[in-house]
């Protein structure tokens, strides 16, 4: 499965990225309503809108920012090489990718600007510093130890659990007074 995955890398990197993004994204929505949410009823069109982000927004992002990263600093698995990508990843290019994703996945949904920014604002800084949480260390290895063709595939894999819980958060319905319990249980 591996060498066959390898052969579509090289011979289709961008279709593969996008087949395989989609596929995590579609799988980790499911994983977000079924389990986490536990629907009686599961929203199809929100798990082909998930799936359609991942595979038309996330994934050619996602390509071409490592392979920005590697023309900024190298290819070099070295550790410097890897802190300074990560530095970068973290700062600059996560915080403005979260709000990128739920400000898109909310226009899908036809919500208003109004909607979108009361959801940032209420839901924004839970989602970033979950992102840092669990995106950090799987950076460091990622930028140290995945050879460039595989990091797209390892950050799909760590991004199925990712992708469960941004699903789950960009799909809420979180009021004001939710939000303050949630921030409250989360510093606690």
């Amino acid at each position: 499965m591996l060498a066959w995955y390898t052969r579509q890398l090289t011979s289709r990197p961008l279709l593969t990225g996008i087949w395989s993004t989609a596929s995590i994204l579609l799988t980790g929505d499911v994983i977000a309503q079924q389990l986490i949410e536990r629907r009686k009823k599961h929203d199809w069109m929100r798990t082909a809108r998930m799936t359609a982000i991942g595979g038309f927004f996330v994934a050619p992002i996602l390509r071409n920012w490592y392979l920005a990263l590697d023309k900024m600093f190298g290819s070099q698995m070295l550790l410097s090489t890897a802190a300074k990508k990560l530095v970068t990843d973290q700062l600059l290019f996560a915080p403005c990718f979260v709000a990128a994703f739920i400000i898109v996945n909310n226009l899908l949904q036809g919500k208003s600007m109004e909607m979108i920014e009361n959801q940032l604002r209420l839901e924004y800084g839970n989602i970033i510093v979950t992102n840092w949480m669990l995106w950090v260390p799987a950076q460091v290895l990622n930028f140290r130890l995945i050879p460039l063709q595989y990091r797209l595939m390892f950050s799909n894999v760590v991004a199925l659990f990712w992708n469960t819980y941004l699903a789950y958060k960009a799909n809420s319905q979180t009021s004001p007074e939710d939000a303050k319990i949630v921030l409250f249980t989360e510093d606690s």
